[in-house]
């Protein structure tokens, strides 16, 4: 399965106390699944990542979010975005990651993110044929085994 994990669900898998992410992250790179990001996406995780809040919790050093980075983009299939393709997402971060989905021809794209669970960007995905949910939903149905579309 081709997957697509956006900067917020990424930031969140940084964090070893993280419930789903992390875990969602080590099953997508363990197992036969492809994640599928591009370096716009990455350069916004490192970005969040270095926030002085999110440093205070995480306490890695910048040495280490650009390996995490750097592991991100070695295991990934990076896309190239195409600055012409016009995306129904108001936020320019969301353009990016709706972007990369399409570009890399990802079967799931996975996010928090509201915006993308709302007309029309649901539904336009959902014609693009890839599916919308959270990490905890797509940890949950990848340890079981089991993927259902939505």
């Amino acid at each position: 399965m081709r997957i697509t994990l956006d900067s917020t669900i990424l930031v969140r898998a940084f964090d070893a106390s993280s419930e789903s992410a992390r875990p969602l992250l080590q099953i997508v790179l363990a197992e036969s699944h492809e994640l599928v990001l591009s370096n716009e996406i990455l350069a916004e995780t490192s970005r969040v990542l270095r926030y002085p809040r999110l440093r205070k919790r995480h306490g890695m050093s910048d040495a280490a979010i650009y390996e995490y980075t750097m592991l991100l983009s070695s295991a990934a299939t990076m896309v190239r975005l195409d600055p012409v393709l016009v995306v129904p997402i108001r936020d320019a971060n969301d353009i990016v990651v709706m972007q990369t989905a399409l570009v890399g021809g990802a079967d799931v794209l996975c996010t928090t993110d509201q915006d993308f669970y709302e007309p029309p960007a649901r539904e336009f995905l959902h014609a693009a044929g890839i599916d919308v949910c959270t990490d905890a939903e797509l940890h949950r149905t990848l340890r079981t085994g089991f993927y259902r579309p939505s």
